[in-house]
């Protein structure tokens, strides 16, 4: 049906996805619907990350709105479909978001992930401007750092003189049914555990006003990507050319591991893939055992934070 009002379906619950398509909604927002009607049909969990959107505009994301709306699927079919397919594999995800709800790829200036909301984060008593913030849980299975490794980590950034916060959430989300986020990272008795203990805003007011912020391929990490903190990515299963999005000045350092299999996801090309396994049917992939603590250390000497 074709119609000028419209719905763009943000069928996902992965923060990555979320984050990576706001600029294209925006975009949108403001560039076709100044006298059009919309709506923005996304999980409540995540509405914080869409504070352009006035609340009348935000519908379920099981609504029923096919005989009025022409709809824009982020996430072709719900379960995947031929745009999902795309990625990580084949493109950026800045790019998945702009061509699954526009039909067209975006400049990377236009696609600049956006700040969110600053929230109060003086509860915590805490002075984040002399913390790194260590992200310790992991829904993905091969996107991970070693807790031994993190643990590692840690140690350097006290020994500076500085203050590793750990944060991550472990469980469920209202919409996550399986793949849980988990962590066999344990605290070391050093540094502020705030895991399970913020919100999306929270935690990403917190990583505005540290020195920097450390992670693997994630949820959390993308929330870091709309800070102007310098962050320390690992990346495993993709290549970070198709996942570090276009960040201004603020800057971005990759860690990989250097194996022959190196993203598979992305140089593989595969068809369907599993987060959770890994394709060479390692218990442990060996990506995940390459990504040593000495690595990040690195690339965190090259901030210059110390």
């Amino acid at each position: 049906m074709i119609s000028d009002k419209v719905v763009y379906c943000l069928n996902s619950a992965a923060v990555g996805d979320l984050i990576a398509a706001a600029p294209t909604l925006k975009y949108a927002i403001d560039t076709f619907h100044s006298k059009t009607d919309y709506r923005v049909a996304v999980y409540d969990d995540f509405k914080v990350f869409f504070p352009f959107v006035p609340s009348d505009k935000f519908v379920e994301v099981k609504a029923k709105y096919e005989d009025e709306y022409c709809i824009r699927h982020l996430n072709m079919l719900g379960v995947g479909g031929r745009i999902c397919k795309l990625t990580p594999s084949r493109m950026k995800l800045t790019h998945y978001a702009s061509i699954g709800l526009l039909g067209r790829v975006l400049s990377e200036d236009q696609l600049k992930y956006m700040p969110l909301p600053k929230v109060d984060v003086s509860r915590y008593g805490i002075d984040f401007s002399k913390c790194v913030i260590l992200i310790a849980t992991y829904r993905d299975k091969q996107r991970t750092i070693l807790g031994s490794e993190l643990t590692k980590i840690a140690e350097y950034v006290y020994s500076k003189g500085l203050t590793p916060v750990y944060v991550g959430r472990t469980g469920a989300i209202s919409i996550w049914k399986n793949n849980l986020a988990k962590t066999d990272f344990e605290y070391p008795g050093y540094g502020v555990d705030l895991r399970n203990d913020t919100s999306f805003l929270e935690l990403a007011s917190i990583m505005n006003q540290s020195k920097a912020i450390v992670g693997m391929d994630g949820g959390p990490i993308h929330i870091a990507f709309t800070t102007n903190t310098p962050v320390v990515c690992g990346f495993t299963t993709v290549s970070p050319e198709l996942r570090i999005p276009y960040r201004g000045i603020a800057k971005t350092e990759a860690v990989t591991p250097n194996i022959f299999c190196n993203f598979c996801e992305s140089n593989w090309s595969l068809n369907s893939w599993d987060f959770g396994k890994c394709p060479r049917k390692m218990e442990i992939a060996e990506c995940v055992s390459k990504m040593s603590a000495d690595k990040f250390i690195n690339a965190l000497n090259k901030l210059r934070i110390f």
